[in-house]
């Protein structure tokens, strides 16, 4: 039984899911910011990144506080040197 290509390669997937205004309304931008917060490691982070079209995380990341938006940027470059 083969594994799926995101495992074997070790390399999380990314959802390719195209930002609409339905992911862009501010109520779920406030939902997207308040997992951001949530977020307590690059693990969850990879979940959220598999979930969320990158546009809304980037939108909703400017919701988050500054100490939460340094953590995210740290675990990003983590999983970035992973690929």
């Amino acid at each position: 039984m083969s594994q799926p290509d995101a495992i074997k390669s070790n390399k999380s997937p990314i959802c390719d899911l195209e930002a609409t205004t339905e992911w862009l309304c501010l109520d779920s931008i406030a939902y997207i910011a308040e997992c951001l917060e949530a977020c307590n490691c690059a693990d969850m982070l990879t979940d959220l990144r598999e979930i969320f079209p990158r546009q809304a995380l980037k939108v909703a990341s400017v919701k988050v506080c500054q100490l939460q938006r340094q953590r995210i940027k740290k675990w990003l470059e983590e999983l970035n040197r992973e690929v």
